[in-house]
């Protein structure tokens, strides 16, 4: 099954945006068993929405699971960019024991705190 983002948002920027698309994915994967969806069209892009829409199903999923059932297509380049960031980073951290994961995310508050 095909989603036409465009049909429901106007940006990859928005997190109410994210929601919206991230809740179609899920009303059609109980459904099907793939998903594309085409940002043909949509020009804006941030790695928090690819984050709260896509990505942060690989804490559930495996990366072979998520790319069997879920694909994107007609990125810009920049919405390419910030596509793959996020699921590389979203695939780097889920594989983080849990220990390791409170000491990143103590990392990056201090960090966030120095700014």
């Amino acid at each position: 099954m095909i989603i036409q983002a465009r049909k429901y948002i106007a940006t990859g920027f928005d997190p109410n945006d994210a929601e919206i698309i991230s809740n179609l994915i899920d009303d059609l994967l109980q459904k099907e068993e793939f998903v594309t969806v085409d940002f043909t069209g949509i020009d804006f892009y941030c790695t928090y929405f690819f984050n709260s829409a896509f990505t942060f199903r690989l804490e559930t999923m495996s990366q072979e699971e998520y790319d069997s059932k879920i694909k994107v297509i007609g990125l810009t380049d920049v919405g390419e960019a910030a596509y793959s960031l996020s699921y590389d980073n979203s695939a780097d951290y889920y594989r983080l024991t849990p220990e390791m994961r409170i000491a990143y995310d103590n990392d990056i508050e201090e960090m966030l705190e120095e700014l």
